[in-house]
């Protein structure tokens, strides 16, 4: 049997403390790596299939099964002193069914995460997802938008932060 996350929130926070881990982990390896004085960029892209993801309506509480793509880009940029510069975009077209009302729904997510540092404990990171889950039917759409940053500053105290999670219902 599937373990479902409670809510849409869960199942999002989740996803974006993994992609954080992800890249912080990046950028402390090139942090190690790199040269403080070379500039050097990297970019990296590529495409996913993603099948069977459970996304919920929280306009009606219904989970939907969806399947499609999800395309990603890495851009890395090491400059000439020694900041660490990461961008991490993707975006998922996927198409699922509502698992009681069998309604066709299109989800077309983007995502944008930003992280900087230099040498030491300073950094800065920022990330958007913006998912819109619209219905072909009678169902209500909904647009689920998260937004986070985080600045830390050179003696590790934060000195800027914010959460927010934006639903709004239309149709």
């Amino acid at each position: 049997m599937k373990k479902y996350p409670n809510s849409e929130e869960e199942w999002n926070m989740s996803k974006v403390r993994t992609i954080f881990l992800i890249v912080l982990s990046l950028c402390m390896l090139s942090l190690m790596t790199t040269s403080a004085h070379a500039a050097t960029v990297s970019r990296y892209a590529w495409t996913d299939e993603i099948v069977d993801s459970w996304v919920l309506n929280q306009a009606n509480g219904e989970w939907l099964v969806a399947s499609g793509t999800a395309r990603y880009s890495l851009q890395s940029v090491t400059d000439s002193a020694g900041g660490s510069h990461w961008m991490f975009r993707g975006e998922h077209n996927l198409r699922g069914v509502g698992q009681i009302t069998g309604v066709k729904y299109q989800v077309i997510s983007t995502f944008t995460q930003h992280f900087n540092t230099k040498y030491g404990s300073a950094y800065e990171w920022t990330f958007v997802n913006t998912s819109p889950l619209i219905s072909q039917g009678q169902e209500s759409n909904m647009i689920f938008t998260i937004r986070n940053h985080v600045t830390i500053n050179a003696n590790g105290e934060m000195t800027a932060f914010f959460s927010e999670i934006e639903i709004v219902f239309r149709g």
